[in-house]
């Protein structure tokens, strides 16, 4: 059982020691705010791997292996896509359950952007709003968002239920576990598409229905994951001006902008956007977008008609 965070840093050792350095970074970076949500979900973690008969450590391990696994492909698919189709099976549906909780955990742009979203709609977004989520996972974006609005969230893993009784069992979040079909025009105050673009073949698509869905004044929070080939991508963005360039083509402007660097090594925060241009690095992108302003399109399309004349 996990009761406090030296519970937490016994697990990281015989092996694991790489995970220790990058947990007393995350303290020592974020202090309180890391520990407290860092002993929340392993606590959640540790009841939802119980309910399969497995124990954290036991999640500890496979996720171990699965780091180590993911580093080598990203070596040998370095910039290009990796062969295959992404698994199915009950199995993996679990695992990767296992592998996303524990990145927000240790993996510190993991945890940057488990922050970033709650920062994003903190400086952002209203209280009473309509949201809609596509990929929900473990549920941990929907339960915070929860408190902005009803979510109205979709995910093709039926293990991610587990997940949304677990975190709100008053019923927050409305969980289909199907694929959204993009069918209500102009509906969502906000759409939230965190680790799912780079799982699309069209990822292109997936933002220009987005665009169709939101209110005019809508916003979208989006993640892009850049140079980072795993079996489970079928989209491998190269650039932040690659994501730019997707979302004004899209319908989107960007109004809040945060790259995260994948690496365990600490950098200094002035850095953060050069390493980001590195292609050395993975990098995940993430933006608080609008929908362009039709009233402005339409501005200009007068003043362009009215030169002609």
């Amino acid at each position: 059982m996990i009761h406090n965070f030296e519970d937490f840093l016994a697990l990281l050792r015989n092996g694991l020691e790489l995970f220790r350095f990058s947990v007393l970074d995350l303290e020592e970076r974020y202090g309180e705010r890391y520990r407290e949500n860092a002993l929340f979900i392993l606590r959640k973690l540790e009841e939802f791997a119980g309910l399969h008969g497995e124990t954290l450590a036991d999640t500890l391990a496979f996720y171990s292996a699965y780091v180590a696994e993911v580093a080598e492909n990203r070596k040998i698919f370095r910039g290009a896509l990796m062969a295959g189709a992404v698994p199915q099976d009950p199995r993996f549906k679990l695992q990767y359950l296992y592998a996303l909780t524990w990145s927000t955990i240790v993996n510190r742009s993991r945890f940057e952007l488990f922050l970033d979203y709650r920062q994003a709609l903190e400086e952002n977004v209203p209280k009473g709003i309509s949201i809609l989520e596509i990929g929900s996972g473990n549920c941990l974006d929907a339960q915070f968002a929860s408190s902005y609005g009803r979510v109205h969230a979709y995910e093709t893993n039926e293990l991610s239920l587990v997940w949304q009784r677990l975190l709100a069992p008053g019923g927050e979040i409305d969980l289909s576990i199907e694929i959204y079909p993009f069918d209500e025009p102009r509906t969502y105050d906000l759409v939230t598409m965190v680790e799912l673009l780079e799982h699309l073949e069209d990822p292109a698509a997936c933002l220009a229905n987005a665009e169709r869905v939101l209110q005019d004044d809508g916003l979208a929070y989006l993640t892009f994951a850049i140079r980072m080939p795993q079996i489970d991508h079928l989209y491998n963005f190269m650039s932040i001006q690659e994501c730019r360039d997707m979302l004004a083509e899209n319908g989107f402007t960007p109004v809040r902008e945060q790259c995260l660097i994948d690496r365990y090594l600490p950098f200094e925060e002035i850095d953060r956007w050069r390493l980001a241009e590195d292609e050395q690095h993975a990098v995940i992108y993430c933006c608080l977008a609008r929908k362009h302003d039709r009233q402005s399109s339409a501005a200009l399309l007068a003043e362009f008609a009215a030169d002609l004349d």
